[in-house]
C-alpha cells in the first residue's frame, strides 16, 4: 500500500519523533510512506488569514506532485497540516473560481484526485482495528490513558468528514486494540491553546491546564496525541502549569504511533521516546512495557 506522505515542518524538526514512529509501525502495517517529493510550507499558521488565494495554492503544489507521483492518497501527521492540505482540496472541488486562480499560481491542474487523510483516519479507514490488533505482542495492560484529539483532527466536520467534531473516538479504538483502557473525558476535542503560544500566554496556560486537569480527574496516566503543536504545547507548558495552580500533573504527553510501536515489540529507544519532557519511562517501566 503505496500512501504520499507530507511530514510537514514540524516532523522534520521539532516532533522527529513523530516522524520516526509514525514510519516505523506504518512500515509495520505493511503500509509505504512516500514522502512528497520538493514539499513545501502548508501554508498554516498566519498564512491563510493574510492571503487566502496563496495559502491554498502552497497546499496545492503539494497535492499536484502527489498526483504526478501517481498516488491517490495524501496522509499528514501534523493535524496543521492535515487542515490546510484537506481544506485545500476540498475548496479546490468545490470553488471553480479558486480553482482557475490557483491552477495560474502553481502552473498546474488544480489537484483535485488525492484524498487527504490523518494518521488516525487512514489507519482507521485502510486497516481497521483487528489489523492493528493482530501486530500487538506487548499489550498496554492496565494502562489508562487520554485520548486527545485536540481541535482540528475533526474539524470542521463538512471538511473532514472524519468522526464526531466533539466526541471522536477513532483514536480511542485503537488504543483499546492496543490493549489499553481509554477515559471517557471531557476536553478529548477541546483546544490547547496552542496557537497562542508565542502571543498570548496566558491563554496557553489557561487552555492548557483544563486539558490537564480533566484527563487527571479522569484517572488517566498519560495523554495520548495525533498533533505536534498539542504535544509541544502540553509538554513544555506543563511545569509552568503546575507551578502556577499548585498542582503536580506528571502527565507524560505521547504520541499514539510511539504507544502502537511499544505494543508492536519495538524498544523505546527505536520511537524517540527521550525526546519527550515529561518522561514516559516510569509508567511504561511501572506496566513492564520496557
Amino acid at each position: 500500500m503505496n500512501v504520499a506522505y507530507f511530514p510537514g515542518c514540524s516532523l522534520h524538526g521539532l516532533a522527529r519523533e513523530y516522524d520516526i514512529s509514525t514510519r516505523l509501525v506504518y512500515n509495520h502495517l505493511g503500509i509505504n510512506l512516500k514522502e512528497i517529493l520538493d514539499w513545501n510550507c502548508c501554508g498554516a499558521t498566519a498564512a491563510h488569514s493574510l492571503n487566502h488565494e496563496l495559502s491554498v495554492s502552497l497546499s496545492a503544489r503539494n497535492l499536484a506532485i502527489a498526483r504526478d507521483m501517481q498516488l491517490s492518497q495524501v496522509m499528514a501527521p501534523c493535524a496543521g497540516c492535515y487542515s490546510r492540505l484537506k481544506t485545500a482540496s476540498y475548496e479546490l472541488r468545490n470553488n471553480k473560481s479558486l480553482a482557475g486562480k490557483v491552477e495560474n499560481l502553481i502552473e498546474a491542474p488544480a489537484p483535485v484526485e488525492p484524498e487527504v487523510s490523518n494518521p488516525v483516519q487512514y489507519l482507521i479507514e485502510a486497516k481497521g482495528t483487528e489489523a492493528i490488533a493482530a501486530k500487538v505482542v506487548k499489550p498496554l495492560k492496565n494502562m489508562k490513558l487520554a485520548a486527545y484529539y485536540g481541535c482540528l483532527l475533526t474539524r470542521p466536520r463538512h471538511i473532514t468528514e472524519f468522526d464526531d467534531p466533539e466526541q471522536p473516538m477513532s483514536m480511542d479504538l485503537i488504543l483499546r486494540a492496543l490493549g489499553a483502557e481509554t477515559v471517557d473525558w471531557s476536553h478529548k476535542a477541546e483546544c490547547c491553546g496552542g496557537g497562542y503560544a508565542a502571543s498570548e500566554t496566558a491563554v496557553v496556560v489557561d487552555l492548557g491546564s483544563q486539558v490537564l486537569e480533566s484527563a487527571r480527574r479522569e484517572g488517566a496516566e498519560a495523554i495520548v496525541v495525533a498533533c505536534p503543536m498539542c504535544q509541544t504545547n502540553l509538554d513544555t507548558r506543563q511545569q509552568t502549569i503546575e507551578a502556577e495552580l499548585g498542582v503536580k500533573y506528571n502527565l507524560p504527553i505521547i504520541y499514539f504511533t510511539q504507544l502502537m510501536g511499544l505494543a508492536f515489540g519495538y524498544k523505546a529507544s527505536q520511537l524517540g521516546l527521550k525526546r519527550l519532557l515529561v518522561s514516559p519511562f516510569p509508567l511504561l517501566k511501572s506496566k513492564g512495557l520496557i
